[in-house]
């Protein structure tokens, strides 16, 4: 590349200085002068060419692009799945070649296909665990052939192939081969030359600006200042060889020629520093094959009308989007908005130093427990995105603020992290967080033609008069865990009524202490297991929705002593007790503690009565106490335990400490000291501010309890069953009294209404509320004149019917008070009134 770079201007262009910086592959000019010329404007600004991509050589045993693969290629293809750095033949030295892969692609080696040399192709992503690609899991990388994936607009179907979710990297997806620009051994920038223009190259000399440009030394601290400044830049001297190929069509080898790829970036930029970071960005975003950074998937969400309530549930597929700009998985929240017109702008309401509206404000938002919270510190114009509070993710929001007749559009939208860094001046740069679109459709008459996976139109309702609401029956909890669950329906047609579920738990641990301990739900009635073994990582962690169910899980991880419910049980001794972990005796016994999952009961006995001790060390023997040690937990009546006896009488009690004893696992006795392991102790101490002769030590028959905090644990489990709505027909003859019209009056409009019609006032309606499910209404002018028959045919839990006050005759029904009757077979008939007010 030949530059002439006339900085500052035609009558300034002798003041230019030039540099280059070959880990950025870019070469650079500036003006020495402050001002252009003419007309002395400012600022002059740098301006740069750079390598985005340059030639590759895979035969030269060379890491010559110095990422620490030796002769990468971006024609080869995907044959062996390698589960080894050292069994990569991609890495010379193995521990130098890890380090500076990771130093170049700012993350660690993993296992990879072989065509994959830099290893960022990234499969579909197996939500369900079950080996193969089902709908609606992220296909990521694996998208196929013709690198069109399901939510691109020009997606047509499945490659034909049967290459899209294959798990395996094909030539045409995303980050692998051909697509890849890493996947080959890159020259970079290796010839600099700068001399002054003209001097002694120029452009009118193909021999001598050849032979200039293929003896270039490389890169090596040249600079020239002060001069219309020229320069060379390039990738040196590389070879371009015919190749044998076999053809199909004629069944012989034949030569094709080789193809080596080259970008360049022209740059323009305030200082060197905003140079380097646009040469940074653009190289970002070609590496991303022109992917630039985007909001996650869209969740797909599902809106259930309810009575004065809305109940919304969405699955996670946006929280497994690669985003192919930042190179990671980007994801960090979701947003629910909310809205009586279709495009949302009544929730546009915070404005950026202009006044200009520009965020949406949410009636709900769930995040990350990830430390990424608060104000992004990237403003739009002012305006900054707010990240969330930590709140953690949920997947349902019921929303009861909602008036029953009124349409709400709603939708549901994931956001990113954004990204940001920070200068050495301590400027913020960076990009805002993005959200996915909310897109809901109407025609000219405010009628909604479309809606996108993650809308809703939703208008609430009453139920149908005789409705009996589903209903759970948790049957039994077996198991010791302090946590809770709670059961909500969340979607009532989706319920199987009768069904019979369990919710299982399992604990990694030998002594159930493990935080996060598994859950798995099953349909005992159809013994099917519905969500698989699933690890529990927050404390209030939401389950998926199946059968229409959610689940909330609430696990003690902590396995500490609950002081509100351990004291006394029986007894009134003054003595203070400590309980936890005696540190006078750390050094006998902290390498063997374990914070047990139990509760324990000690109980009192005459002096030789308790149970013999455990050795206190290794080369001690039994001591006998007055004490028996009870574990309620895993119901054993002598739970092994050592009596430290300070005063040495074989009674427990002030300055003595016992500590409980376990064996290598839950419920398992220690039969020595190396398997013995030490959990909860408890130690008398005389209360000092009570005078000696009314101390009362603890007596036979005193009964001390030890309660803990436990995590699920292995064998536990909630069982429950669910009953499906009903319809009950006394029910709904005693609630044909509450059939109704609203609004009533009518006056004019009502709030729920279209609010943004193009064409003409657009459709009035009044409703029909708590109307049997099956039912004939008929309006009436007070003289008796039959005005309109509507027909309601619903389900049960559907009791609203709406009219758009117009007559049979079609013709809009005049101000005045109406009367209607309204007749159910099997039920019976009621009779109201209603008034129009225009």
């Amino acid at each position: 590349q030949y530059v002439d770079w006339g900085i500052g201007g035609h009558d300034n262009s002798s003041n230019n200085a030039g540099d280059y910086d070959e880990t950025l592959d870019i070469s650079y000019a500036w003006s020495t002068v402050a001002f252009g010329s003419p007309g002395n404007w400012s600022p002059v600004g740098l301006a740069a060419y750079a390598f985005l991509e340059s030639p590759g050589i895979s035969t030269d045993f060379r890491d010559n692009d110095q990422d620490g693969l030796t002769d990468e290629r971006r024609d080869n293809e995907a044959k062996v799945f390698i589960d080894s750095p050292n069994k990569d033949p991609f890495l010379v030295d193995v521990q130098q070649d890890t380090t500076n892969f990771r130093i170049f692609y700012g993350r660690s080696w993993q296992p990879h296909w072989d065509a994959d040399e830099n290893a960022n192709w990234r499969p579909y992503t197996d939500l369900n665990k079950n080996g193969v690609w089902d709908n609606g899991e992220p296909l990521n990388d694996d998208v196929g052939t013709d690198g069109i994936g399901p939510f691109d607009e020009e997606y047509r179907g499945p490659d034909p192939d049967g290459t899209e979710g294959n798990g395996h990297p094909e030539q045409g997806e995303p980050n692998f081969g051909i697509l890849d620009k890493d996947e080959s051994d890159q020259l970079g920038l290796t010839g600099f030359l700068i001399f002054p223009v003209h001097t002694p190259y120029d452009l009118d000399n193909d021999e001598e600006n050849w032979g200039a440009l293929s003896a270039l030394p490389a890169p090596h601290g040249q600079s020239l200042v002060g001069v219309n400044l020229a320069n060379f830049f390039s990738s040196y001297l590389f070879h371009m060889y015919g190749r044998d190929t076999y053809s199909s069509r004629t069944g012989q080898i034949q030569e094709t020629g080789e193809t080596e790829r080259f970008s360049m970036a022209l740059i323009f930029g305030i200082d060197q520093d905003d140079i380097f970071r646009r040469k940074r960005t653009v190289q970002q975003i070609y590496n991303a094959n022109y992917r630039f950074a985007k909001p996650p998937e869209k969740p797909i969400v599902k809106a259930i009308a309810g009575d004065h309530k809305v109940t919304l549930y969405w699955d996670n597929r946006a929280e497994f989007t690669f985003d192919a700009f930042y190179q990671k998985f980007n994801f960090e929240g979701y947003r629910i908005y909310r809205s009586t017109e279709p495009n949302f702008l009544e929730n546009k309401v915070i404005t950026d130093a202009f006044g200009k509206a520009t965020f949406r404000k949410p009636i709900a938002q769930f995040d990350l427990v990830d430390g990424v919270k608060g104000l992004h510190p990237i403003d739009v114009n002012g305006a900054l995105f707010y990240l969330g509070n930590d709140s953690g993710l949920r997947h349902s929001y019921i929303d009861t603020t909602v008036q029953n007749g009124q349409t709400y559009y709603y939708a549901v939208v994931a956001y990113d992290q954004g990204f940001s860094t920070t200068t050495i001046e301590g400027e913020f740069l960076g990009i805002p967080p993005a959200e996915t679109t909310s897109i809901i459709k109407v025609d000219v008459n405010g009628r909604v033609i479309k809606t996108d996976i993650n809308t809703a139109v939703v208008t609430p309702r009453a139920p149908a008069a005789g409705f009996v609401p589903p209903e759970i029956d948790l049957q039994s909890h077996s198991g010791p865990g302090t946590g809770s669950i709670n059961i909500n329906i969340l979607d009532a047609d989706s319920l199987k009524d009768g069904h019979t579920y369990r919710l299982e738990f399992e604990n990694a641990s030998p002594f159930n202490d493990d935080p996060n301990p598994s859950y798995r739900m099953v349909d005992y009635s159809a013994r099917d297991t519905l969500i698989s073994l699933t690890p529990i990582i927050a404390e209030n962690q939401e389950s998926p929705v199946v059968d229409g169910l959610s689940l909330n899980i609430s696990n003690d991880s902590r396995v500490v002593i609950d002081r509100d419910q351990t004291g006394w049980k029986k007894g009134n001794s003054n003595f203070i007790v400590q309980t936890g972990f005696d540190a006078r005796f750390a050094p006998a016994y902290q390498s063997k503690r374990i914070n047990y999952p139990a509760d324990f009961e000690i109980i009192f006995k005459e002096k030789g009565q308790g149970d013999m001790s455990f050795p206190a060390t290794p080369f001690s023997q039994p001591q006998p106490s007055n004490v028996i040690v009870r574990n309620l937990t895993d119901d054993q009546d002598h739970a092994q335990f050592i009596f430290r006896d300070v005063n040495g009488d074989s009674l427990f009690n002030a300055d003595d400490a016992l500590f409980i004893v376990l064996g290598d696992s839950a419920g398992k006795a220690a039969t020595n000291f190396r398997d013995l392991h030490v959990t909860w102790s408890v130690t008398l101490i005389k209360d000092t501010t009570i005078a000696e002769n009314q101390q009362r030590p603890p007596q036979p028959g005193d009964v001390y309890r030890i309660i803990t905090k436990k995590p699920f644990r292995s064998g536990e489990f909630y069982e429950f069953s669910v009953k499906g709505p009903k319809f009950d027909r006394s029910k709904a003859q005693s609630e044909l009294s509450k059939v109704a019209v609203v609004p009533n009056p009518y006056v004019g409009a009502a709030s729920w209404e279209p609010q943004t019609n193009t064409v003409g006032r657009g459709e009035r309606r009044i409703y029909f509320i708590h109307l049997p499910r099956k039912c004939t209404i008929r309006i009436y002018t007070l003289a008796g004149r039959l005005v309109r028959v509507l027909h309601h045919d619903s389900t049960i839990d559907d009791g609203q019917e709406p009219w758009n006050l117009v007559s049979r005759d079609g013709m809009d029904v005049a101000y005045g008070v109406y009367v209607f009757h309204v007749d159910a077979p099997d039920i019976g008939t009621t009779v109201g009134k209603f008034a129009i007010i225009k």
